[in-house]
């Protein structure tokens, strides 16, 4: 069918955006010079698929260019969306979680005072082997006593956003990165699981502390949230050339689990990730968000893993005792 002069223009505006598309999600090559544009490849997709809809219900030809595009970027949707697969029952196998915690609702964001008790509550009943908290609050931690190894620790500057490991393993080889002129850090535990030594990673990389709705949708300071952006990705690098030089030196396959404060379109994730597996992708289900941001869902907590784990199953979990979603993966040794 024939368009009209505002179709027209409607599919020009289509077709510009799959093409950003395409290319911020790393689809032909790297494309990295703009960390503004790769953190809202999940809403210019979402206006894509919105367009895809506006085109079917119109009956109108342009609805081809979405499929072609999807053909072409069949790969790096799946870091957005991933269908369900069927599990493998296994006997055994090591089961992570990751978990932002946010200070265990300390400033009472949620109104409710049980939010520490609702967590360890929460985190009994999952039963993980290992756990990755971010945002850890000595002060108004529940003892977690189901998990006798315990590695906390916070900056050095100070004592806030801390980390901690909590596992059924005994711990071993532990230790700590603290990043410059930040109040993120790394964490990072050995452990033994059938004959063979492991190691986790707790990573928090520096936040992007921004808001959207205040700050993009304002003509008056977006210019500064873009460059806010440009600084925090440029620092979120530095953190991870130190991450790698700590991981050098390690010899035992890994899991690391992170807050990255970035999605899975940027070169932060790409570096972290490196030849690692992302559970997600190989075993996740739906869009897989662990965080709003203005209403967006955004997917920037990960757990990767050593190609010598299967992943056997990935778990977003749908429970609001922080502005971050727990994940976890049952992981079993090749």
């Amino acid at each position: 069918m024939k368009l009209n002069f505002l179709s027209k223009i409607l599919m020009l505006a289509n077709l510009v955006l799959l093409i950003l598309q395409l290319f911020l999600m790393d689809t032909f090559w790297d494309f990295y010079h703009y960390p503004f544009l790769n953190l809202m490849v999940p809403v210019i997709a979402l206006i894509n698929v919105f367009f895809f809809i506006f085109w079917v219900i119109k009956f109108k030809w342009p609805f081809l260019l979405f499929i072609f595009s999807f053909l072409i970027g069949f790969k790096e949707w799946g870091k957005l969306y991933k269908f369900p697969n069927n599990a493998i029952p296994i006997s055994s196998g090591i089961k992570v979680m990751s978990f932002n915690v946010r200070l265990f609702n300390s400033f009472e964001w949620i109104d409710s005072k049980s939010v520490p008790e609702s967590i360890e509550s929460f985190i009994n009943k999952e039963s993980p082997d290992l756990v990755c908290l971010q945002e850890y609050s000595k002060e108004y931690s529940p003892k977690f006593k189901n998990y006798p190894h315990q590695y906390i620790a916070s900056p050095k500057k100070n004592g806030q956003n801390g980390l901690c490991i909590l596992s059924k393993y005994p711990l071993l080889n532990r230790g700590q990165l603290d990043f410059e002129d930040s109040n993120n850090s790394v964490l990072y535990a050995d452990f033994f699981y059938k004959k063979d030594s492991i190691r986790i990673y707790n990573v928090h990389l520096e936040s992007l502390r921004i808001n959207l709705k205040d700050t993009l949708f304002t003509q008056k300071h977006s210019q500064k949230f873009i460059e806010r952006i440009q600084s925090v990705v440029q620092k979120q690098e530095l953190q991870i050339d130190r991450f790698d030089k700590v991981d050098q030196k390690n010899n035992y396959p890994t899991i690391i689990c992170t807050d990255l404060n970035n999605n899975a379109f940027s070169r932060v994730y790409k570096r972290l990730k490196d030849d690692r597996l992302d559970a997600f992708m190989q075993s996740g289900d739906g869009l897989g968000s662990t965080y709003k941001l203005a209403y967006f869902p955004f997917r920037i907590d990960f757990i990767f893993t050593d190609q010598k784990f299967k992943v056997i199953n990935f778990k977003t979990h749908d429970i609001k005792l922080s502005d971050h979603k727990p994940i976890s993966t049952l992981l079993e040794w090749k």
